[in-house]
């Protein structure tokens, strides 16, 4: 009853309370996500529950997974889910490992690979592999890199999309 409030605080405390059920969390994740996953009662309900995810709408899940303090078994999970965008969610994740990100940058999905472009971390390596994207929208994703070097800003401004090669004439401006 108190997960219906009209009030967005109760809502909060009822999405951070060890005693709040599964069912519960899992319709209270989409809009309070860091108070579920603050939840004490969490990782028992985890382990209580081992298809705990599986139950709780995607939306919500997808909030989750989003969050920069979602921990290690959700990463997981959102990185072998079969549903592309929980990999579009996961990818701009701060712990991410290398081998997580070069999962990511190979991602059949361009939006993947976009995230991955976009992230302020990306490594000088990876962003030369993804200079050679076989998709415009991840090369216009670097084009609109505040620290794109030199010499790639040069190559994408040759690009053979004109979308890209229009981005990089606007940068100059």
């Amino acid at each position: 009853m108190l997960s219906e409030q009209l009030s967005p605080d109760i809502r909060a405390a009822v999405a951070g309370h060890p005693n709040t059920p599964a069912a519960v969390l899992g319709r209270l994740a989409a809009d309070y996500p860091a108070e579920v996953l603050g939840n004490p009662a969490l990782s028992l309900l985890r382990l209580a529950h081992p298809g705990l995810l599986e139950g709780w709408p995607t939306d919500a899940v997808l909030n989750l997974v989003a969050q920069p303090q979602a921990p290690d078994w959700l990463r997981r999970y959102a990185l072998a889910h079969a549903d592309a965008r929980f990999q579009v969610a996961v990818a701009g994740h701060p712990d991410l490992d290398a081998a997580e990100l070069g999962q990511l940058a190979r991602h059949t999905v361009w939006k993947v690979r976009a995230r991955v472009a976009a992230r302020p971390d990306l490594s000088p390596e990876w962003l030369t592999a993804l200079l050679a994207d076989p998709d415009y929208g991840v090369r216009l994703v670097l084009a609109a890199r505040a620290d794109l070097p030199p010499d790639d800003a040069e190559r994408l401004g040759q690009d053979v999309s004109l979308l890209v090669r229009q981005a990089m004439r606007q940068r100059k401006t």
